[in-house]
């Protein structure tokens, strides 16, 4: 991959983190209202360690590797879950094809870890369909 891909992962990340913040504010249910800043740090903890375990890698970008923040386009969202499968998906091309790959072991091992979290968040999302708190 080269670096203006990771670079877009990077910025989509950031971009479904601040969607949760959106979510957080309009939602009048206290359990949507807790769970989408539990995302949102996922999200956050996630793509900065991914980030920099990539850039180690692969070197740091420039600045004009990343491109507006105007010019990145993501689903948008007001379904956490849908939210979450978003970021999952993000992620899912590059560990597909890096899976095996023995000198991305520990960011494999991070995305591992990542889904697992985001699948438990999308489990505790559907808990807004069953209650009214």
């Amino acid at each position: 991959m080269e670096l203006k891909g990771i670079c877009e992962i990077v910025q989509k990340l950031y971009i479904y983190a601040d969607e949760t913040k959106k979510i957080h504010y309009s939602t009048q249910k206290n359990h949507t209202h807790e769970l989408c800043d539990e995302i949102r740090d996922v999200i956050l903890d996630f793509v900065d360690e991914f980030a920099e375990q990539m850039f180690g890698i692969y070197g740091k970008p420039s600045f004009n590797d990343f491109v507006s923040f105007n010019e990145i386009k993501v689903d948008g969202t007001d379904d956490l879950n849908k939210l979450c499968e978003n970021c999952i998906n993000l992620i899912s091309l590059f560990y597909k094809e890096n899976k095996n790959n023995e000198k991305l072991s520990g960011i494999i091992s991070l995305m591992d870890d990542f889904k697992g979290k985001l699948n438990k968040m999308q489990f505790l999302s559907t808990f807004d369909k069953i209650t009214n708190n």
